[in-house]
């Protein structure tokens, strides 16, 4: 490939380059990134920041579905949630009811899941109470979550219902999802564009 065209797909691709093969094996702190062709109300276009659970399924966040209203908001009366004005986000549909959290932290609460770097899920309450009561310096609280069990995303996968993109801590907690998973897409659609006419281009040996 010519350096020319390295750089380009870098400059495309930004803090979120395609996954390699290893790591769509075992999809440990990137983003599923729907296809237009994923169905599935639940994700239509949603960017799911993923990790593997300890018995082998698949656990993650819709990391692009912020709620109307924050944890502040739907409890005004507790003193410990005033401090949580950023929305509550809808992370997926797999016990949506319950609340879990997305954070960085250089120390990892016991029981807690790192997913990547700093950044960790609380799925489990205890660790949620933790979160509560101590914030780290950066977290977003969810209602539900993602799961898929062993096997069952490598089957998504085949049937083309998912990209895969390593994720990284500042698109996890940036502001203005509103536009993510287009510009997710637009960065794969035009690398794969790039890498196709690379290969028309090279001659054969």
């Amino acid at each position: 490939m010519s350096l020319r065209l390295l750089l380009l797909l870098a400059a495309l691709l930004g803090s979120a380059p395609l996954a390699s093969a290893q790591t769509v094996r075992n999809p440990n702190g990137v983003f599923l990134v729907a296809t237009p062709a994923l169905a599935d109300p639940n994700f239509r276009r949603s960017v799911v920041l993923v990790t593997q659970a300890p018995d082998g399924s698949t656990v993650g966040f819709i990391v692009n579905r912020p709620g109307r209203h924050s944890l502040a908001q739907i409890l005004p009366d507790n003193e410990m949630l005033k401090r949580f004005t950023e929305p509550l986000y809808l992370g997926g549909p797999v016990q949506a009811a319950g609340l879990f959290a997305v954070f960085r932290a250089r120390e990892n609460p016991l029981g807690a899941l790192r997913v990547l770097g700093d950044v960790s899920f609380a799925m489990d309450p205890a660790v949620v109470e933790v979160v509560l009561r101590t914030p780290p310096e950066r977290v977003r609280f969810f209602n539900g979550y993602s799961g898929w069990a062993p096997g069952q995303l490598a089957a998504e996968l085949e049937r083309g219902g998912w990209y895969v993109l390593n994720a990284d801590a500042d698109t996890v907690f940036r502001k203005d999802m509103d536009k993510l998973w287009e510009e997710l897409v637009r960065r794969v659609r035009s690398v794969t564009a790039m890498l196709s006419l690379e290969h028309h281009a090279t001659p054969a040996d």
